[in-house]
C-alpha cells in the first residue's frame, strides 16, 4: 500500500511539473506571442460565437485546447469580471487580452495577483482563486493599464502596484 501511495504521489508531482510551466522557453514558443496558456469563462450567450473566437485566437498564434474557452450555464448569471495576467507577457499581449476580456466579458473590475499564476498564463473571468487573491480596480486604473505608451516593464510594475504586490516575491506558486 505504501508503494502505491508513493508511486501515485510521484506521478502527481511529476504531472504538476509539466502542468504549469516554470519558464516560457520550457513550455512554448514565445517568438510570435508571449501567451502560452489562455483560459476563458464566458457567459452562455457567447457560446454562439465559439467558432469565431477559437478561429480568432488561433489566427493570433494562441494555442486553443478543448477547455480553453468554457461557458457559464444558462441562467447561471454573469462570469466574474476579473483577469489574471502572468508576469511574462509583453505589454502588447497583455493589452490584447484586456481588450479581448472587454469584448467578450463586458467588463474588468478585478485583477488576480500575478504571483499566483505562471508567467505566460492568462485567465479571463476566473473563479479559481478566492477573494484574497483578487484586487478590485477602478475604470481609471484599467485605462492606465491599457495605455499603449507603457513598456512591458512599466505595465507589470503598474499591475503589481494595483494588486499591492509591489515588493512581494514574484515567483509563481
Amino acid at each position: 500500500m505504501k508503494k502505491i501511495i508513493c508511486g501515485f504521489l510521484t506521478v502527481f508531482l511529476l504531472a504538476g511539473v509539466f502542468w504549469y510551466p516554470v519558464s516560457a522557453s520550457a513550455s512554448c514558443d514565445t517568438s510570435i506571442t508571449t501567451i502560452c496558456t489562455i483560459e476563458m469563462w464566458l457567459s452562455h450567450k457567447q457560446k454562439k460565437k465559439k467558432k469565431e473566437l477559437r478561429s480568432f485566437l488561433k489566427s493570433k498564434s494562441i494555442k486553443v485546447l478543448r477547455h480553453t474557452i468554457q461557458y457559464w450555464k444558462p441562467r447561471g448569471g454573469h462570469p466574474p469580471t476579473n483577469i489574471a495576467i502572468g508576469g511574462g507577457l509583453s505589454a502588447q499581449d497583455a493589452r490584447f487580452v484586456i481588450d479581448l476580456a472587454l469584448q467578450y466579458n463586458d467588463n474588468i473590475n478585478g485583477l488576480i495577483h500575478q504571483r499566483l499564476n505562471p508567467p505566460n498564463y492568462v485567465a479571463i473571468a476566473t473563479s479559481a482563486w478566492d477573494d484574497n487573491s483578487e484586487t478590485p480596480i477602478t475604470p481609471e486604473q484599467l485605462t492606465a493599464l491599457r495605455d499603449a505608451k507603457l513598456t512591458t516593464e512599466e505595465f507589470h510594475r503598474l499591475y503589481r502596484e494595483l494588486t499591492k504586490e509591489a515588493g512581494v516575491a514574484q515567483k509563481f506558486y
